[in-house]
């Protein structure tokens, strides 16, 4: 029995160090990523220049110091399109999506652990309500002279409760976020160069999914379904972009009606 109690306060003391670890390891990821930020910027306003070669050095150093760096990597991504290097730019985009994925686990496993601890405050003020209930109650039957100071540690911790009790339904846990909309349409945008349509059909509606509103991988896919003359499919996602006030090319709106009427 004993032994068996010294497993379970080792196995415990384990499960503690991983969760510690893993919290340390998050806090790297994330102070790592936000020291990069001003690169980014540097990499972000080079591109819009159109100086490539001022953003791939910008994207490069972030690579070096963090190589899952999903921003870097979907800035070289475009760099790369740009210069028609279709298959590398897909590979930077996946790395992006990777990348994306593993900050926001990050960012999930933080957030699990700052709920934890609100938990474990809302259970501890739980029992000093209990706690002071009792002493209230007991203090009043016997005409304490001291009532009034149970009577108020009893409302400062139903008070506490309470604000921790809004905070937990103003902040409710929630899954990690999907991968970006535009990684899965500039994703798309890439297999379309490689020819590979119906893999670029299955990210543009990734993208859709991930944000209804995007007017770019509704014109690419309605396009897309045009050209393959999938035209109920053309005209179904059409309607769905005007629902979302998603703006679409008056010429592809135009050739996708006037079909549909003949």
């Amino acid at each position: 029995m004993k032994r068996r109690g010294i497993f379970l306060s080792w196995l415990a003391l384990w499960a503690l160090t991983q969760a510690v670890s893993a919290q340390d390891k998050n806090l790297a990821l994330l102070g790592e990523y936000s020291s990069l930020s001003a690169h980014i910027e540097r990499a972000k306003n080079a591109f819009q220049r159109d100086n490539l070669a001022k953003c791939e050095q910008e994207v490069l150093f972030c690579l070096e110091k963090l190589p899952e760096h999903q921003e870097a990597h979907f800035l070289m991504s475009q760099v790369l399109y740009k210069r028609g290097e279709f298959e590398k730019a897909l590979e930077h985009i996946l790395a992006a999506e990777e990348g994306y994925l593993k900050l926001t686990e990050a960012v999930s496993f933080l957030e699990q652990q700052k709920i934890k601890k609100k938990m474990d405050n809302m259970a501890s003020l739980f029992d000093d309500v209990q706690e002071y209930t009792v002493a209230d109650k007991a203090a009043k039957s016997r005409g304490s002279c001291q009532p009034d100071r149970y009577s108020k540690d009893l409302q400062d911790a139903k008070d506490t409760l309470a604000k921790e009790e809004r905070w937990n339904e103003a902040d409710p846990n929630q899954e990690a976020s999907p991968i970006r909309a535009n990684y899965h349409y500039w994703h798309g945008n890439c297999l379309f160069r490689l020819k590979q349509l119906p893999e670029t059909e299955a990210e543009y509606r990734l993208a859709i999914k991930a944000d209804p509103r995007h007017s770019e991988a509704y014109n690419n896919l309605i396009n897309l379904l045009f050209l393959e003359k999938r035209l109920d499919e053309a005209r179904a996602f059409l309607s769905q972009a005007e629902a979302h006030k998603a703006s679409i090319h008056p010429s592809l709106k135009k050739a996708v009606l006037e079909i549909a009427r003949k």
